[in-house]
């Protein structure tokens, strides 16, 4: 059996994180957390595939989160509503999806992302 793929989801909105794992949870193995340190934590434990991050935490993104997600393989999708972080993001060489967005959308990103990113095995 192929063990399905573990996405992170760091939002710290609630509606927008239950909606993004309703629409996940099916072939996805999914973990959302609401903030930046856990997500840190979560990292490295390993497993990650692939995160989802909203970019506008309240406690803001720690500088380590994504050169961690770099290191350990995993894929990044950028989230924000704002429109100056929009136009950052949209600069940048990491994908990312614009707030609000359709679950469509989301999932065509989420599944691009995985199809385009190889799985790293771990290192024992």
């Amino acid at each position: 059996m192929i063990e399905a793929s573990h996405i992170l989801v760091v939002e710290d909105d609630p509606l927008v994180s239950e909606v993004i794992e309703a629409a996940l949870d099916d072939a996805y193995r999914v973990t959302v957390v609401d903030s930046a340190t856990a997500a840190l934590g979560l990292l490295r434990q390993g497993g990650v595939r692939l995160m989802l991050l909203d970019c506008t935490l309240p406690g803001g993104v720690d500088h380590n989160l994504l050169p961690e997600a770099d290191d350990r393989g995993t894929a990044v999708i950028m989230m924000s509503g704002d429109p100056g972080r929009m136009d950052q993001l949209s600069a940048q060489a990491r994908p990312f999806v614009r707030k609000p967005f359709t679950l469509g959308g989301l999932l065509a990103t989420v599944e691009q992302v995985l199809a385009t990113t190889p799985a790293r095995v771990p290192q024992s």
